[in-house]
């Protein structure tokens, strides 16, 4: 059983979609650009010079290609999503954006964080964020205690010191703050734009 991930084939200069693959699963293969040069109509009119392409792994932003339009940014060679319904006014473009970006802000914040002290990947999701909340609260009431034992992404259940943990519990709310400023900075942006092109172009 092969899992293979979406091609999105854009326009070099515009960024507009030209082919996007869908994703695969089964007893399939990958395609070179080659071929589906040849398959699809829409790329074997162009010229390969002026064609991008991007390869996304299996699943990758699933969540996000069922709900909104997007096109590519040329520059970065990132993806741009566009939640503004169609004929939108500019406050309605700004909302949806916002609306967005807050959710993309909360699942960088639940997707959780590489420790820097400790060199371990943590989940923060809300059952983490209150189980570390938990287990802060517990380091106060309770001096003694020494070990905490953790689970971690990487390396399954860990033992962390005191000092460990609680440099951990620093690191995690760095990685909150770090994301809730750029949807700040981001929000900031959205609300100074003047037009609806510049909504679209705020991107997470």
């Amino acid at each position: 059983m092969n899992f293979i991930g979406r091609k999105i084939y854009y326009d070099k200069l515009t960024g507009n979609v030209l082919v996007d693959t869908g994703e695969r699963a089964g007893y399939v293969r990958e395609t070179t650009v080659e071929e589906d040069f040849l398959t699809y109509n829409a790329l074997s009119e162009r010229v390969p010079e002026s064609v991008g392409c991007l390869q996304l792994e299996y699943g990758q932003d699933a969540d996000k290609f069922a709900q909104y339009l997007y096109r590519v940014d040329p520059a970065t060679e990132t993806i741009i999503w566009d939640p503004t319904p169609i004929g939108a006014s500019l406050d309605e473009a700004k909302t949806a954006k916002l609306a967005f970006l807050n959710n993309e802000c909360s699942k960088a914040i639940n997707a959780g964080f590489t420790s820097a002290s400790t060199g371990h990947f943590f989940i923060f999701d809300e059952e983490a964020q209150a189980n570390f909340n938990q287990q802060s609260t517990l380091l106060l009431l309770k001096p003694d205690i020494a070990e905490v034992q953790w689970k971690t992404e990487d390396a399954g259940i860990i033992t962390l010191t005191r000092e460990q943990f609680i440099n951990v519990v620093f690191e995690a709310g760095q990685h909150k703050q770090q994301q809730i400023n750029k949807y700040w900075d981001l929000k900031a942006r959205v609300q100074a734009a003047t037009t609806k092109e510049e909504v679209d172009a705020i991107n997470w």
